[in-house]
């Protein structure tokens, strides 16, 4: 019975050696592999050392990265028909009532179209007189604490649902809507549009 159970304890002594060794043996495999895995590019060089720039070629910092426009208020500045307004966030009803709101898919002022609307005959008619605005006439945006200055390039008239107004523009850009005429015959309004590009 004695022997038996040495024999039994044997054989598993045994086998928790060789287990053991077992491991000791996979174990570093085991540890690349999953290094390798977790972690694919550490340890892998580039074939070629990555060539430095000149500094007018080097990329843009930071800084000078696109950003997204902000959900924050503004102030818009029209000398010509003397204007000096506080720019909210939104064109919802709710929004215009306190007055002119930033389009939510505005681009940043300094580089993509950033749209404004307002009320032309109602809650303060805030865009009152914009008909009136003429190619070459200024506009000042403070947004973000930074200051734009804007040239209108042209005043038009266009359908109250034509989107493509507040879509991306190739240079950036400033886009002013509101309703017109400011009593319409049949109920339905069209939309006036001044479009102004930044000096």
């Amino acid at each position: 019975m004695k022997k038996q159970r040495r024999k039994l304890n044997y054989k598993l002594l045994g086998s928790l050696l060789v287990l053991g060794g077992l491991f000791l043996f996979v174990f570093p495999y085991a540890e690349s592999l999953y290094q390798q895995w977790t972690q694919p590019n550490v340890g892998i060089q580039p074939a070629e050392p990555t060539p430095v720039l000149p500094e007018s070629e080097a990329a843009p910092s930071s800084a000078e990265q696109p950003r997204e426009f902000l959900p924050i208020s503004g102030r818009l500045v029209i000398p010509s028909l003397q204007l000096d307004l506080q720019v909210g966030y939104g064109v919802g009803e709710a929004d215009l009532k306190q007055g002119p709101g930033f389009y939510p898919q505005s681009g940043y002022p300094s580089l993509g179209n950033v749209s404004i609307a307002g009320h032309r005959n109602a809650y303060g008619s805030p865009f009152l007189h914009l008909d009136k605005l003429k190619p070459g006439d200024t506009i000042e945006l403070e947004y973000d604490n930074a200051h734009y200055t804007y040239r209108v390039d042209k005043v038009y008239v266009t359908h109250s649902r034509d989107w493509s107004v507040v879509d991306p523009t190739s240079q950036p850009a400033i886009t002013l809507t509101t309703c017109t005429p400011l009593i319409p015959v049949d109920g339905h309004y069209d939309r006036l549009i001044v479009r102004g590009y930044l000096q």
